[in-house]
């Protein structure tokens, strides 16, 4: 039960900023022709990007709750299950890069991510909404939940797509209006830009790696609770 509410609360908060964000927020673009791209202009930033995915990643551990399964190895997982276990790959790496990546940024040149223009806008109850809590939430779930990776070959797969997907529509906004979605793309050159996406990709694989090592290491710790015992489920080495 508290799974379900905790999975509940988190669609209903992330989906109730995003409705808000569409329906009352204005945001100043940094060119005229960008105020005119899809979702109000939000789906060029990453953290858009990846709080929808959060958003629908928590929605489809609701409906598992209800309609799935949430044993530690189902024999024959519902079809629902594995595509919760492989949204969690990517929404995981998401989460982390995206809180580190304008956190770190932040604290160097806050106005190289998050400019007063945009901070007006954005309260500091939005801005962790979109930057803080993403992660929060997805190290609850981590902890607390039976996640089955997918395949490596899988599990990356998704991820660079989601990747790639981002990065087409960075570069096509930047061909339609000779603008970039950040401010930090107007300091760099062309060869550190490149250079700054082949970190940031490589930063990703590490994340993924890094969340599918603690998972592992989390599923062989839990203790599961039976007739007021506990029986750990640790395997020794």
């Amino acid at each position: 039960m508290l799974k379900t509410l905790f999975h509940l609360s988190v669609f209903v908060i992330n989906a109730s900023f995003l409705c808000y964000d569409q329906m009352y927020l204005e945001l100043p673009m940094p060119h005229k022709s960008m105020e005119n791209l899809p979702f109000k202009s939000r789906s060029m930033f990453l953290t858009i990007w990846c709080l929808v995915l959060q958003t629908i990643y928590h929605l489809v551990s609701f409906l598992n709750d209800i309609a799935g399964s949430n044993a530690r190895a189902p024999k024959k997982p519902p079809v629902i299950r594995k595509i919760k276990d492989t949204l969690f790959s990517v929404a995981f790496t998401a989460a982390i890069y995206v809180s580190l990546a304008f956190w770190g940024i932040y604290a160097v040149d806050r106005d190289l991510i998050f400019p007063d223009s945009i901070a007006k806008i954005y309260t500091p109850l939005f801005n962790h909404i979109m930057h803080t809590t993403v992660s929060v939430f997805i190290l609850i779930e981590l902890l607390t939940s039976h996640i089955n990776y997918p395949s490596r070959k899988v599990g990356l797969s998704a991820l660079f797509s989601f990747k790639l997907l981002y990065l087409m529509w960075f570069f096509i906004i930047y061909v339609k209006t000779g603008a970039w979605p950040y401010p930090i793309f107007d300091k760099l050159n062309w060869p550190a830009r490149f250079g700054f996406i082949a970190v940031s990709l490589y930063i990703a694989f590490i994340f993924y790696v890094i969340g599918e090592k603690i998972n592992k290491v989390v599923s062989h710790s839990k203790v599961t609770y039976t007739n007021g015992t506990t029986k750990s489920k640790s395997k020794k080495s």
